[in-house]
């Protein structure tokens, strides 16, 4: 796992848009849209093809929390998949375990998710798993098995993301259970961005 040691408010602006999913940063750049540094009228210039590439492919890394080795391997893994290859990576990122208790609303980031899972508080088809990095494949059914006190905020959270709720998951057992109904829709990632850029920085 790659670990965001800087502010993600300044994250966030500096690469233009939320990628972490939390309201607070939508409302962040409308206040401040220019990069942290620079003065509030300022104009960048036209990046190159590498500098747009390199700027995407820090967007996913950071966002989904992924070394630049991981998501390599997830690219390679991708296009000996067959098919499109900027589908199929966007399908493995948004059905690791991590991302799916995030987009489950248990939790209100990618990084409390991962903690989550990583503490022994995730259990699939009935077994704990305590791997971030799992890819889940549909009809795996999981579980929030959690003291009271975390259960209850997972359920409040879960309600208040409810609308959010991407088509190929569905909630199960009060909010606390959920069942993956198919493979992720690209169209649904919850990371705003061009990743077929990251497939053209890694074919490269």
């Amino acid at each position: 796992m790659s670990r965001v040691r800087k502010p993600r408010g300044k994250i966030v602006r500096a690469l233009g848009t939320n990628i972490f999913g939390n309201p607070k940063f939508d409302r962040l750049l409308e206040r401040k849209p220019h990069p942290p540094g620079k003065p509030p009228r300022w104009s960048s210039r036209r990046a190159s093809e590498y500098g747009e590439q390199l700027r995407e492919t820090r967007k996913y890394r950071v966002a989904y929390g992924l070394g630049r080795r991981q998501l390599k391997t997830l690219y390679e893994k991708a296009r000996r998949a067959g098919g499109s290859t900027s589908d199929t990576l966007l399908v493995y990122l948004e059905a690791r375990l991590s991302n799916v208790v995030f987009r489950l609303g248990w939790a209100v980031s990618r990084a409390q998710a991962r903690q989550l899972v990583s503490h022994g508080h995730i259990a699939v088809k009935g077994r704990i798993l305590d791997i971030p990095s799992a890819v889940l494949r549909p009809g795996d059914f999981l579980e929030l098995r959690a003291p009271e006190a975390l259960a209850e905020s997972a359920r409040r959270l879960a309600r208040e993301q409810a609308p959010r709720l991407p088509s190929w998951l569905a909630r199960e057992g009060g909010g606390l259970a959920a069942r993956v109904l198919s493979a992720p829709a690209p169209e649904e990632a919850s990371v705003p961005g061009r990743i077929g850029k990251v497939v053209e920085f890694f074919a490269r």
